[in-house]
């Protein structure tokens, strides 16, 4: 018996490679720089009184979502994500004070796919933007929830720039296991 592969499959492998290498790089987030000057792809939630999109205070770009609500609320958007994949979140956190150097009381909290929040922060100091990076969390389901929940009396939240990305090795897996399902259909010939 003799395997014949076909002059296809290498092209098919490239393409694979191509995807695999674009999804790296693709971020699974809409509207997350706010760029479009508004909640777009986001749904607010809780106390919207003082949220919105404007240009005063972006990290990058023109826009930033800010978040000044004195009970809770905020913003939280449903992900298109691969089962089992491990994907990298991060985004751009301010939090302001006030005239008079105030900036609590306040919360924050993010939260990738319910349960127990990835980052809380209570009573923060005022400080200027800062990243932060949260790598391989897991999507247990074809859709998992991104949140972002604040509090702030008599300041402001600033945030902008969120990404979420699938974590590249994950994404090899994937690719390979789409490989080996195409190999394994590959016709024999004798």
């Amino acid at each position: 018996m003799q395997f014949q592969i076909s002059k296809s499959l290498p092209a098919c492998l490239g393409a694979i490679a191509l995807l695999a290498t674009g999804l790296a790089h693709a971020g699974v987030v809409t509207n997350g720089d706010f760029e479009t000057g508004n909640f777009t792809g986001w749904t607010q939630f809780g106390d919207t009184t003082f949220s919105g999109v404007d240009t005063q205070m972006p990290q990058a770009g023109n826009f930033a979502a800010y978040f000044g609500n004195p009970t809770s609320g905020g913003i939280v958007q449903q992900l298109a994500t691969f089962t089992g994949v491990a994907y990298n979140v991060s985004f751009w956190l301010q939090n302001e004070a006030d005239v008079l150097g105030v900036a609590a009381p306040n919360t924050f909290e993010f939260n990738w796919n319910g349960g127990a929040a990835e980052l809380t922060l209570t009573d923060s100091a005022p400080f200027g933007y800062r990243l932060y990076e949260f790598n391989n969390l897991v999507a247990t389901s074809a859709s998992t929830e991104l949140r972002f929940t604040f509090t702030q009396s008599p300041a402001i939240w600033d945030l902008d720039s969120v990404k979420a990305v699938p974590e590249p090795s994950a994404l090899a897996l994937v690719s390979l296991a789409g490989l080996l399902a195409m190999v394994a259909t590959r016709r024999r010939r004798v």
